[in-house]
């Protein structure tokens, strides 16, 4: 049996930090320390386990079946004593240099982050707000590692570990050019499927329940869609929509906001779609965090007041979003 007293517990962290990635230097960048400290511990940790624990490969440092054994195990050891160590001295937002780290989509950026900036800095002003651009499956790792704090959108795949609380519901509508043929008069699902049609693709995936709905609407219908132009940005909509003759379906809360600029009109939708709630999300680890708590209470507060505006046009059908796994997680969690 080993004796956990010959043991430097500084060194787990080096153990944590160079599984987590994978990276002799990856992990001396982590922990502020040099490689050749890094090499020491690892050297040291051996020794102690009287086991290689990492070995070089062309990928990285490959851990070894004693080292994924032991990973677990110290990963919840160390965010125990982290969390009791934080929970021992309450956030001070007024003075809090922390760095906070959100993922959002583009939208979600121009659409929510300015009241929650303007917010923070109001109340924290010495905090940093940083939104991470990374793909959908890197954010769920770095919100299981702690560089990302909070995800904003519609993630319907974040379940089991990570905790979920609806801030507010999106609809949607559709934008065309001022004078577009389809819209002189109401916009009809006849001339809705007649039309050339641009598709919104975020990396996120949050439209994809309304063009699963579009799609099953033309097949129904034995007709082709004709897509002419696809956008993984939500920047150049306008401007895209405004110079061609196209019908896009967006939210209706960035539909209003293009409005506003004069160059593009909106119409209800021309058939029954869901109307998606945004949620904050985060990971399990850090839910005890009084820091990580507090930007949730903030971000849940400052979009308490959106959820009261009447979004909704006169006329659009709000359809009920069907989804049992989405469902089966459908209570949401309270951020303090």
């Amino acid at each position: 049996m080993m004796d956990l007293s010959q043991l430097d517990l500084n060194l787990l962290l080096v153990f944590n930090a160079v599984m987590r990635q994978r990276s002799a230097t990856l992990a001396g960048e982590d922990l502020d320390m040099s490689q050749s400290a890094i090499s020491n511990a690892l050297r040291r940790l051996r020794m102690h386990f009287g086991d290689p624990l990492f070995t070089r490969t062309p990928r990285g440092m490959a851990p070894t079946l004693m080292a994924e054994r032991l990973a677990e195990p110290i990963q919840e050891a160390l965010d125990n004593l982290r969390q009791a160590l934080q929970s021992a001295h309450e956030f001070e937002p007024r003075s809090s240099r922390r760095v906070f780290r959100l993922f959002m989509s583009d939208v979600g950026q121009m659409m929510l982050l300015p009241g929650l900036a303007a917010t923070l800095q109001e109340l924290s002003p010495e905090a940093t707000l940083r939104v991470v651009d990374v793909d959908r499956r890197s954010a769920q790792q770095m919100m299981v590692e702690g560089t990302i704090d909070i995800a904003i959108g519609t993630f319907t795949d974040m379940q089991g570990a990570f905790h979920r609380q609806r801030l507010l519901s999106k609809s949607y509508c559709v934008i065309a050019r001022r004078g577009h043929p389809a819209f002189q008069g109401a916009l009809t699902l006849e001339r809705f499927l007649d039309s050339r049609h641009a598709i919104f693709h975020p990396s996120a995936n949050s439209h994809d329940d309304v063009e699963h709905v579009i799609a099953a609407l033309f097949q129904a219908r034995g007709r082709r869609r004709r897509v002419v132009l696809e956008l993984a940005h939500g920047l150049g909509i306008e401007e895209a929509v405004a110079a061609t003759d196209v019908l896009m379906c967006v939210p209706h809360r960035l539909a209003a906001c293009l409005r506003a600029r004069g160059k593009i009109e909106l119409a209800p939708l021309p058939f029954e779609a869901p109307v998606v709630e945004v949620s904050q999300f985060w990971h399990h680890r850090f839910h005890g965090d009084p820091g990580h708590r507090w930007l949730r209470s903030l971000v849940f507060r400052t979009y308490s007041a959106e959820r009261e505006k009447p979004w909704i046009m006169p006329g659009m059908v709000a359809g009920t979003l069907a989804s049992a796994a989405w469902a089966s997680n459908e209570a949401a969690v309270q951020a303090a």
